[in-house]
Parts: C-alpha cells; sequence; structure tokens
C-alpha cells in the first residue's frame, strides 16, 4: 500500500519536473495540462490507501494488546473485537475508492476506536492508581509501554513516568527528613 504511495508521489514529482524544465525551453511545446485529470483518480486512490494503513496498523496495535493479556483489560479487548467485527459484516469492496459507504464506515470505525482508547486511558489510569509501591508502578508502567503504541496513549504513559519519578522524590525526602530525626537517637529494634 505504502508502495503505492510513494509511486504516486514519485509520478506527479516527475510531472512537476518535466513541467519546470519544458519552462524553461520558451519554443517548445509545453505542459498545459490539467494536474487534476491526470493524477485525480489516483490521488483519491491513494487516500483511501492511507485510510486503510491507518485502519491496519490500529487493528494491528489492539490486536497485539489483545495477545498480552492484562487482567481487567478483557471488556475493553471484547469491545475491540465488536468494532472490528461490526465493520467486517459490512463487506466493503476495499479497494473500491467510489465506494462512499466505506469512508461513512471508517468515520464510525475510528470514533468507536477513539472510545476504546478513552476507556484505555481510563483503565490505565485506574491501574496506577492502585498501586502504593513505586517498584510496582515502574513494572507496570514498562508492561505498558511494551505493548501501547500508539501516540495518544504513548503521551499518557510518559506523564506517568513523570508522576512515578516525583513520587520517587517525595519517597526520598520522606526518608531523609526521617534519617535526619533519628541518626543521633536511632531507634533500637527489640528482640
Amino acid at each position: 500500500l505504502e508502495s503505492c504511495i510513494k509511486e504516486n508521489e514519485a509520478y506527479q514529482e516527475q510531472y512537476r519536473l518535466t513541467k519546470r524544465k519544458l519552462q524553461h525551453i520558451p519554443k517548445g511545446k509545453q505542459f498545459d495540462f490539467n494536474e487534476m485529470q491526470i493524477f485525480g483518480k489516483f490521488d483519491l486512490f491513494c487516500r483511501r490507501l492511507m485510510k486503510l494503513i491507518d485502519m491496519f496498523s490500529t487493528v494491528e496495535h489492539f490486536s497485539s494488546l489483545a495477545e498480552n493479556k492484562l487482567e481487567g483489560m478483557e471488556p475493553l479487548i471484547e469491545q475491540f473485537h465488536k468494532v472490528k467485527r461490526d465493520f467486517r459484516s459490512r463487506n466493503h469492496d476495499l479497494l473500491d475508492y467510489h465506494n462512499n459507504k466505506f469512508d461513512r464506515d471508517y468515520v464510525e470505525f475510528n470514533v468507536r476506536i477513539s472510545d476504546l482508547e478513552g476507556s484505555l486511558q481510563q483503565f490505565i489510569n485506574q491501574s496506577f492508581e492502585s498501586i502504593s509501591s513505586i517498584g510496582h508502578s515502574l513494572n507496570l508502567l514498562h508492561k505498558f509501554q511494551n505493548i501501547l503504541h500508539r501516540e495518544t496513549l504513548k503521551s499518557d504513559l510518559d506523564s506517568k513516568l513523570n508522576i512515578i519519578f516525583q513520587n520517587y522524590g517525595l519517597e526520598l525526602e520522606q526518608v531523609q527528613q526521617l534519617y535526619e530525626k533519628q541518626k543521633h537517637d536511632p531507634p533500637i529494634p527489640q528482640n
């Protein structure tokens, strides 16, 4: 799919390059063709391909999420499978760029995936709220970083890392204060 998009870009680049070269030769025949007539259908087809690439990468992302089962994520995974089943049931010819029903269903698919991402974000937040240990928080963060690759979710995980380090700093300050308080008269454990 990406090769086809690159090919379209290469064709258009060569067209424009040839057109510029001919403009430097004023007595020669000029390119006065309508670019829309030449490349219009190919551009529409490439827009469809970009939508398909986006959709396939979304499906791949959520499929890998389903394979790395995290406790409590089952409802989200089932919701994803339902979104995927619903889209597949429409039986679109994916390469028919004239089919506007695909475009409407693609928008609906993205809206539902966006809702799913929101639910996933809530799941991530709740997962971190229930953990009190910094070590467990880092382990959970590492698990999420290994399976979540969408930009919207990655930025949230980056903010979680900042929060973990802030909590670590607070914990260090508390330990330092306790040390300073007890360094001259440390508590002695009783056996």
